[in-house]
């Protein structure tokens, strides 16, 4: 079993985890694991071993820090390019879009390994598409889209700023919408400034009119 398929675990945790020290190590892990158990096993085979190097590789992701260098990115993007990208993913991200480019699994396979319900995976699959783009073009998370929004009205964005934003703005719907309300509400606002001022407070009547009356404090 491990000449078999430890070529597999390696590569399964070599494009979650990045690192390929990290990588080997859970791959031993994963097969001393794997050892221990195979005797209880249903079934011992690659999505076997698969299933226990995603939660190995859970378990290391929840040890180390997120990598916070930017991904930048001159033309296509090479293989450390996109192992740098999906470094910066949630880890659930990360493997169903491995298991489904790489690996090149069903739905119901991944569903099978992930523990996840079978909708579940279209979501995430969709999740880690967009955020896996926004990583190595630079583009703006809807968050990030938002924050920008908020810093755009008060003039406070930079040029390259305001051109990801438009660029995000064009083919998202939400912060599309997000952008209306904002300049809505700021209309709104504003209308605050024109208010009418009461009769009662257009002219100074001294302390006749402004102080209650002994009758009104009793």
């Amino acid at each position: 079993m491990y000449r078999r398929h430890v070529a597999d675990v390696y590569r399964y945790a070599l494009a979650v985890l990045r690192d390929p020290e990290d990588a080997e190590q859970v791959t031993r892990i994963t097969f001393l694991n794997a050892y221990r158990g195979v005797g209880t096993a249903p079934k011992a085979d690659l999505n076997w071993l698969l299933s226990i190097v995603h939660e190995v590789c859970r378990l290391r992701i929840g040890e180390a820090t997120l990598d916070a260098d930017p991904v930048v990115v001159d033309g296509e993007p090479t293989v450390d390019d996109i192992r740098r990208a999906l470094a910066r993913l949630p880890l659930d991200q990360r493997a169903v879009l491995v298991m489904r480019e790489v690996e090149r699994r069903s739905y119901d396979e991944i569903a099978r390994l992930l523990e996840i319900p079978d909708d579940r995976v279209e979501t995430l699959l969709f999740r880690a598409r967009r955020s896996l783009r926004e990583q190595v073009e630079g583009a703006l998370s809807c968050r990030e889209a938002q924050l920008s929004i908020s810093r755009e009205l008060d003039g406070q964005t930079s040029r390259r700023e305001r051109r990801l934003l438009e660029a995000h703005v064009r083919t998202c719907v939400r912060c599309s919408v997000f952008v209306r309300d904002q300049h809505d509400q700021r209309n709104a606002l504003r209308r605050l400034a024109h208010v009418d001022l009461p009769p009662s407070l257009a002219a100074f009547d001294g302390e006749r009119k402004f102080l209650p009356s002994a009758a009104s404090q009793m």
